[in-house]
């Protein structure tokens, strides 16, 4: 394993024996009898395959996320969601009640969540903010995840909340800036809807970098919570898929379902979902600078939008009376006044776009 990921793991995650199920001993294929993992050999009508296990890690799955992501099938692990990573990556580098990790709110709520129930310090240096544009505090961050107890850097782009993608060169900066002091976990669960390249294709450049990535967005996948962690070093991320996962982590349907959105012929629609929602964001962006009570609109690369209002309780009913269901940050301390709104199909947004001209104040 690199040495600037190894001194950082958590000891007994380098010596422990992982858990070896039947199925990662054996092997599934359809040529064998398998009296081995106490599966009840009868199946359901209407629910053939499901009274097998499936792979823990499948193959085909491994090499479908690969050829997407442009990486070899050994520098990635399939998980249930990004959700699953953070909180496997929390645990496997974070002594509880010793060891902290960076965070940079405005920021997904699970980055701290899971630190706090390691438990783990936070270490919150904030984002900074210039004219309505976040922006990563480089310096601030780099010496915060140099801090002898500090593991983890978790940075988010394009960022949720803000919706904006971080400037690469300060990507690369905190990566060479944090080598061999702490891991940057960099959350990648917007990249298709930016312009913005993927910092994968600097793995290899950075042993501490490791990219999360989840069908939930861009591939429509959000309730079969399909995700993925890549690494470049396999040693690494084979000591992730045998110590720290569950035992049977992914389910069929779920495993089907991801192969199929992976395919090649479902590629087409997938672009073409992207294309829209790209559209109707700049749609739904200009609407909202033409409403006089919102007072600003964040610049965005995902597919929602952050805006600043002056009666946010009073438009958050109103939209719920009419059926919209939008999100609350105006009580979060680095995004006053402001709500979420994802970007809905053209008819939702045509919706939303109705409720801005009538609402009054």
């Amino acid at each position: 394993m690199n040495p600037a990921i190894a001194k950082l793991v958590r000891p007994h995650f380098r010596t422990m024996k992982g858990y070896v199920s039947a199925g990662m001993e054996a092997g599934k294929d359809a040529t064998r009898v398998f009296m081995n993992a106490n599966e009840n050999p009868f199946e359901l009508p209407g629910l053939e395959g499901f009274n097998r296990y499936p792979e823990p890690q499948p193959e085909a799955l491994l090499q479908a996320y690969a050829r997407r992501y442009g990486v070899n099938a050994n520098q990635l692990v399939a998980t249930r969601g990004a959700d699953e990573a953070i909180a496997v990556l929390t645990k496997l580098f974070c002594e509880p009640g010793v060891d902290g990790v960076v965070i940079c709110p405005p920021a997904f709520g699970m980055y701290k969540v899971n630190a706090l129930a390691a438990p783990a310090t936070a270490i919150e240096v904030p984002l900074l903010e210039s004219n309505g544009v976040f922006s990563l505090d480089v310096s601030a961050t780099i010496d915060a995840a140099k801090q002898p107890d500090c593991k983890l850097v978790f940075l988010c782009s394009p960022n949720n909340p803000t919706a904006n993608s971080f400037a690469l060169d300060d990507l690369h900066a905190i990566c060479a800036g944090t080598l061999g002091e702490s891991m940057v976990i960099l959350d990648e669960t917007y990249i298709d809807f930016a312009l913005q390249q993927s910092m994968v294709s600097w793995l290899n450049e950075y042993p501490n970098l490791i990219v999360l990535r989840t069908l939930s967005k861009s591939y429509s996948m959000a309730g079969m919570r399909m995700g993925s962690l890549l690494n470049c070093d396999a040693e690494f991320v084979q000591l992730v898929r045998s110590k720290c996962l569950d035992a049977y982590p992914l389910t069929k349907t779920s495993i089907d379902a991801a192969l199929l959105a992976l395919s090649d012929e479902l590629q087409a629609h997938v672009q073409a979902n992207i294309s829209t929602l790209r559209k109707e964001r700049q749609r739904l962006t200009e609407a909202l600078r033409n409403t006089d009570f919102i007072t600003r609109v964040y610049p965005s690369d995902a597919n929602f939008v952050l805006v600043a209002l002056n009666c946010v309780a009073e438009f958050l009913a109103y939209a719920a009376q009419h059926n919209i269901v939008l999100r609350d940050f105006s009580q979060q301390a680095l995004t006053p006044n402001c709500i979420r709104i994802s970007v809905g199909t053209p008819a939702q947004n045509d919706q939303l776009i109705e409720l801005l001209s009538t609402f009054r104040v």
